[in-house]
């Protein structure tokens, strides 16, 4: 029998939450062939869905006949595997049927998430070996440093181990039956010592040379890295900071624990451990070497000890790597806890609360001390072990040394040295040892460090094109959205608004509705599940970013001032920004004659704790300042006004009907206050479900004693 191979395209295949499974099948070429099972592979999903959004799912197979279509669904998590059965599908030439299914469940398989088949699959974990190669291209840039950071090292190693050599030499010049000054080395005395003299001098300043060299690469290493990687922070979405890789959301503790801590143990390891390791190597190769030419017999007794280490070094090494990067996550909670802790103190004292937060904080700090004790307890029988073996094998290599002696195989001074060189090579190899330990150690912060390296933002800023002009109509068409954090709350299903050219619209409901949420998805923080949201017939998903966020004005309810002067925190607006510009944004927000009674002005140090210098409604006009001295097209403004006294907020929002007027940007108001929502043209009115239910001028809805702008008034009395 002929079959009909279809081809699936990846865009037109989405999954729902729940049971059901909704799939359009587009036919995109047909062709015969006599194979039952057919793989199709995802190319991509249809919608740009925040990853934890549904359950996401990789198909494996696909098993149709003419009129039957089954297929294999895999999935990674619990233990749930699915098949779905498509039924009547037929070969025909529509460009679109669809089919729903419900899904059958057996005991294969696993649950994951997400809508974007790239996390679709669970991501394998990194080898050491490719930790390792991937930590080391972070030194790149600085090879040619540390290249010659190696060359003084290889100086200052070789005259270290030259030493014992030296000292059995000259112990040798007092044996009995010696002449008198005899020659060292073949060199006359005076010579031999003159020429020590030199040779020590280079090590010491080959030795200067090179911890130099790798505190200089490693400085430069981790300034880099923490520079990078709060690039990357500050380019990651919201869906980042709201869930993250670790699922849970990065909080700002975490995120400076990884800047700071990780990075300079990533630092140390690159610099300073890397160079005790190629140090240990030298050292070990060259004791080792001048060993065997000293005696082969003491060197193969010796050899006998480096099985055990290089076995005990390998499992505590594997061993400190989890703990470490576990010692690290502990560190970042920790930090995280304090941060969220500091930035509340008021509220702590306010409820008298001291104890109960120092009770949390010392539960993180419990998890760090447990996790450290621990590391203590694996070090102290690795270093135990490995003192034992030392001890052990020197009084052994004196033992059979001296019996050498004895039968005049060996001198005192040979065997001075060899015990010296011993002393060396076993140093070296407990330092490959602990080069290998602490290199875990590196290897599991940089684990967390390229944990945020490889996170990809779903909304990228530097993307798509820079329209000419955004000075238009906004139109949100059929919006369903739900924060990455409440999947199971939707905050919007098919919302429909358009906002003209100009107008002056205020945005009110309950709380919860979704006011905030419409600038959070006009300023493109997060994607809606469903729908599209364009800006004078332009779609913001196909817009630069940074360009287009670049042309809005937001101010929120509680706003963020930048530790500096006042005037730093207004030209944050606009770089560029003349005098007469800040004081025309300092007037239009009603902030002139107040920062001018200041004793330092515009010259006034403020910053995002230091509380006690101004008001809320203070810091809320110098933020509404730093917006409008880039005059917008779009002024947002969320709350933006609820900290002002009601004569401030009348001057505050005469000054922007003035300037709506004038220069026809459009503004959206979020507020609850009448003295807010009457100043607009247009009132939008959504529900507790976040539906619009009136949408209207306000002397049209607030003259109807029936109208939901009405009931909501009296709720909010």
């Amino acid at each position: 029998m002929m079959i009909p191979m279809i081809r699936i395209p990846g865009p037109l295949i989405r999954f729902n939450s729940g049971s059901l499974v909704s799939i359009l099948l587009m036919p995109r070429s047909f062709a015969t062939t006599s194979r039952p099972v057919v793989n199709v592979g995802l190319w991509r999903p249809v919608t740009r869905t925040h990853p934890t959004s549904v359950q996401h799912h990789i198909w494996k197979s696909v098993r149709f006949n003419s009129t039957k279509l089954s297929v294999s669904i895999s999935d990674v998590g619990d233990t749930k595997s699915r098949t779905s059965k498509f039924t009547n599908l037929q070969n025909s030439n529509t460009t679109r049927n669809e089919a729903t299914t419900s899904a059958s469940t057996n005991d294969t398989g696993a649950t994951i998430d997400v809508a974007n088949p790239t996390d679709a699959a669970p991501k394998p974990k990194n080898s050491i070996s490719t930790d390792m190669k991937r930590l080391l291209r972070l030194a790149s840039p600085e090879y040619k440093v540390i290249f010659f950071a190696l060359l003084c090292l290889l100086v200052s190693a070789t005259t270290s181990m030259s030493l014992p050599l030296f000292i059995g030499k000259i112990i040798d010049t007092v044996k009995p039956g010696a002449e008198e000054n005899p020659l060292i080395l073949g060199f006359e005395q005076s010579t031999f010592y003159s020429g020590l003299a030199i040779l020590f001098t280079c090590g010491a300043i080959a030795n200067f040379a090179r911890a130099y060299l790798l505190r200089m690469a490693g400085e430069r290493l981790v300034a880099r890295l923490r520079s990078r990687l709060f690039l990357k922070i500050l380019c990651q979405d919201s869906y980042f900071f709201d869930v993250g890789p670790t699922k849970q959301g990065m909080k700002t503790g975490d995120l400076i624990s990884r800047l700071s801590s990780d990075t300079q143990m990533i630092a140390k390891t690159l610099s300073g451990n890397i160079s005790d390791g190629v140090k240990s190597t030298i050292s070990g190769a060259v004791g080792l070497s001048m060993m065997c030419f000293v005696s082969w017999k003491l060197t193969l007794c010796m050899s006998l000890m480096f099985p055990p280490l290089i076995l005990s070094s390998f499992f505590y090494g594997r061993k400190i790597k989890k703990l470490s990067r576990t010692i690290q996550d502990n560190l970042g909670g920790m930090t995280k806890v304090a941060e969220e802790k500091l930035n509340g103190v008021r509220t702590i004292q306010s409820f008298a609360q001291q104890q109960a937060v120092v009770h949390n904080y010392n539960e993180e700090i419990k998890l760090i001390f447990n996790n450290s004790v621990r590391e203590g307890k694996l070090s102290g029988i690795y270093y135990g072990i490995n003192q034992f073996l030392g001890n052990v094998t020197l009084i052994g290599l004196l033992v059979i040394g001296t019996r050498l002696i004895s039968g005049g195989s060996l001198t005192i001074g040979d065997l001075s040295s060899f015990m010296m060189y011993a002393v060396y090579t076993g140093s070296s190899v407990f330092g490959l040892g602990n080069f290998y330990t602490e290199l875990m150690k590196g290897i599991g912060a940089a684990e967390r460090v390229f944990e945020l390296m490889d996170s990809k933002p779903t909304i990228t800023t530097s993307l798509g094109y820079k329209a000419d002009n955004l000075h238009g109509d906004i139109k949100f068409s059929n919006i369903d959205f739900k924060y990455p954090s409440r999947m199971n709350s939707p905050i919007f299903q098919g919302m429909n608004l358009t906002i003209k050219k100009g107008e002056n619209i205020c945005i009110v409901g309950p709380s919860g509705s979704g006011k905030s949420t419409v600038s959070q998805l006009l300023l493109r923080f997060y994607d809606p599940m469903e729908g599209e949201i364009h800006v004078n017939g332009h779609n913001i998903k196909d817009l630069n970013l940074n360009d287009y966020r670049s042309r809005l004005g937001y101010v929120q309810q509680e706003p963020l001032l930048f530790a500096g002067t006042i005037r730093e925190n207004i030209a944050f607006g606009k770089a560029d920004a003349t005098e007469e510009e800040i004081e025309r944004a300092l007037k239009l927000s009603n902030s002139y004659r107040f920062i001018h009674d200041l004793p330092n002005g515009l010259d006034t140090v403020v910053g995002s704790s230091n509380l006690t210098q101004l008001s809320g409604g203070q810091r809320q006009r110098i933020s509404l300042a730093r917006t409008l001295i880039k005059c917008p097209n779009i002024l947002i403004l969320d709350e933006a006004t609820s900290a002002l006294d009601s004569i401030s907020e009348e001057i505050v929002m005469n000054n922007l009907k003035k300037l709506n007027k004038e220069q026809q940007n459009t503004i959206i108001s979020i507020a609850h206050r009448l003295s807010t929502i009457k100043n607009s043209d247009r009132i939008v009115v959504l529900n507790a479900d976040g539906d619009i239910v009136e949408d209207g001028k306000f002397n049209d809805l607030i003259g109807n004693s029936k109208s939901e702008l009405n009931k909501l008034l009296k709720n909010i009395e």
